[in-house]
């Protein structure tokens, strides 16, 4: 049976968020499963070692995402950073068998750049749907939105591919979508006689932003939900030149 037999709707916008997990699926398979249902698919893939994960975003799921990305924006904006946002991507490592498709992941160009990456380089990857990870650099920043619970460890894939700075923006469909949870993450390296494998500390302030506290992009959630996007746009903007940064 072919793997488009599982999506034939994907382009018809789902009523709720549904996850789908395959086994026993080789890297070849996973490969011809893209080919399958093509760059304009509805559906989000995570790909661990044999495992294939399939899931179907709902709007709602879209629209805490694009928030987060207008917040990121403003700030990279005020801030005079050049930034590269790639919505949606692939991130791919073929070599460890892995592969995972965020809400977003962003380059930033500045003098520490956290990827090492010159921005003309950065800037060559604008419009990619698939991107390898090496030779490129890993994002400096990734974005999840979850509504459910993932049937795969996402943070130990993230960890393997080497983002630096994960953010995860944890809600329920039943609930208040802008009243959810944002946890930060801070990628550390392994240390021998104690762990075997890269992982992630919680920190309560982004790498990119030091100055912005997970509150304050949950603040922006609400203000754009309770008075309008505008309003919300115009006080974060207030609230960034208010630091003098």
């Amino acid at each position: 049976m072919p793997f488009s037999s599982f999506f034939r709707n994907t382009k018809k916008p789902p009523s709720t968020e549904k996850r789908t997990i395959l086994t026993d699926v080789s890297w070849q398979k996973f490969e011809s499963l893209l080919s399958e249902l093509g760059a304009e698919r509805q559906t989000r893939l995570t790909y661990f070692r044999g495992k294939l994960e399939l899931m179907t975003p709902i709007a709602a799921h879209e629209r805490c995402n694009k928030l987060i990305e207008s917040l990121i924006l403003i700030l990279a904006e005020e801030l005079h950073l050049s930034v590269s946002n790639l919505i949606p991507i692939l991130l791919k490592a073929p070599e460890i068998g892995c592969a995972v498709e965020p809400d977003a992941c962003y380059y930033f160009a500045t003098l520490n750049n956290l990827s090492g990456s010159p921005m003309d380089s950065i800037e060559a990857m604008q419009g990619k749907t698939e991107l390898n990870l090496p030779p490129n650099p890993p994002p400096d920043l990734l974005v999840e939105v979850a509504f459910t619970k993932s049937n795969l460890d996402k943070l130990s894939i993230y960890a393997r591919l080497g983002i630096p700075e994960v953010w995860r923006y944890i809600t329920k469909p039943d609930e208040d979508i802008l009243k959810g949870k944002l946890l930060i993450y801070e990628l550390q390296d392994y240390h021998p006689g104690h762990r075997q494998d890269r992982y992630y500390v919680e920190r309560q302030t982004s790498l990119v932003f030091p100055f912005l506290e997970a509150s304050r992009v949950l603040q922006f959630l609400e203000e754009s939900d309770s008075m309008s996007l505008a309003t919300a746009v115009r006080l974060l903007r207030a609230w960034v030149k208010a630091k003098n940064i």
